[in-house]
């Protein structure tokens, strides 16, 4: 295996991660499907490449190159399938991958990102643009949950009306329910009707909301559920399945794998690298939630405390400006020091652990808020 690495710094500075992290890109001369790259980067580097613009695509085409990879894979994969009703306690177990496609579904063309039903119960993928009737979830009522609307919308105009006048557009769990939905849609051959199934048209793989793209002309043009590759400097989408080299990024922030208490994990930080990772904007944010999907525990320690009088700072010394906090989090009314974590699932920050708990935590090789 040959590995090839290149250090870009993003943002002219001096180098504090409250302004810009150094990032380093890594192509890997080994032979995987985009899953298996993936996990590799996951393990050994940060995540599979995310790119934010023109300057990095030219370092990674140039860092490709160099290593004489040919073609590689990057971060970049079609969206999965996902319920608009998002809330966890909704679903049991496995009952949020319930699908019920008709033959040769979804089809997977490029646009089509939305979900009907037809007559006989079974689903299609189509265009979200599409005026169609829609079914509403309403949880507010136990004998008659879902609304069949006639109006016909688009599939955002839908969501919100489901969302204002119901709860939301009807999800569907298991195939009591979707016998249930279809017959209240009816038996007419001629209509089809929203529900809430949809996915995002493409995501990165570390949760980035970078819009950066460089497709090459006529791409993508796969459909279906595809992977983004590079090859002579530009996009292309293709099969995940594929065997070929891929590009990995590494930022400064290092996921500790062991057990220890918050004052445990500073005392470690300081010790080995630099401190206690503090996330002062949305950047950093994407890399804490990158590092923090490969630890052990339900949460990983940020250097994050609160006191009384104070409030929320970072032990950088910087207060609390950006935050990412769960939702019915209070920041106020404690008498007791309290300390931050993040979701290793989520991303989220929660402040209900105490010091005494035992986590992995996430140190920063860098001075911060400087």
């Amino acid at each position: 295996m040959t590995l090839l690495l290149i250090t870009t710094l993003l943002v002219s500075g001096l180098g504090s991660l409250s302004s810009s992290v150094p990032r380093q890109f890594h192509v890997v001369k080994e032979q995987k499907n985009w899953t298996e790259a993936q996990q590799y980067c996951r393990e050994k580097f940060t995540d599979l490449s995310t790119i934010d613009d023109m300057t990095e695509m030219e370092k990674v085409k140039s860092l490709i190159q160099e290593a004489g990879a040919g073609n590689a894979w990057i971060g970049l994969k079609r969206g999965e399938w996902q319920w608009s009703l998002a809330g966890r306690d909704f679903y049991r177990e496995n009952e949020s991958e319930f699908r019920n496609w008709d033959s040769g579904q979804p089809g997977g063309g490029v646009a089509e990102e939305c979900v009907n039903m037809i007559a006989n119960g079974k689903w299609h993928d189509v265009g979200c643009s599409s005026s169609l009737p829609f079914i509403c979830y309403d949880g507010g009522s136990s004998t008659h949950p879902y609304v069949l609307v006639t109006d016909k919308k688009n599939w955002t105009d839908a969501q919100r009306y489901c969302r204002e006048k119901h709860t939301d557009l009807a999800s569907v769990r298991n195939q009591t329910e979707n016998d249930q939905i279809k017959d209240v849609r009816g038996n007419n051959p001629g209509i089809a009707c929203y529900i809430g199934l949809f996915r995002d048209a493409w995501e990165w793989s570390d949760g980035s909301s970078s819009s950066f793209r460089h497709w090459n002309t006529g791409q993508p043009d796969n459909g279906g559920v595809a992977c983004t590759e590079i090859k002579n400097g530009q996009w292309n989408d293709a099969g995940c399945h594929h065997q070929i080299n891929f590009t990995c990024y590494e930022d400064k922030l290092v996921l500790v794998r062991e057990n220890k208490t918050w004052r445990e994990a500073l005392q470690y930080c300081r010790q080995h690298h630099v401190d206690l990772v503090s996330v002062t904007s949305e950047r950093v944010q994407r890399w804490v939630r990158a590092r923090a999907k490969g630890a052990s525990t339900a949460h990983a320690w940020l250097g994050l405390l609160h006191s009384y009088g104070v409030g929320w700072y970072w032990v950088c010394g910087q207060t609390v400006c950006y935050s990412n906090w769960t939702q019915g989090h209070e920041q106020e009314g404690s008498f007791q020091q309290r300390v931050g974590a993040v979701e290793s699932g989520g991303g989220l920050w929660v402040s209900n652990l105490t010091k005494t708990d035992k986590l992995n935590f996430i140190c920063t090789t860098m001075e911060q808020c400087g």
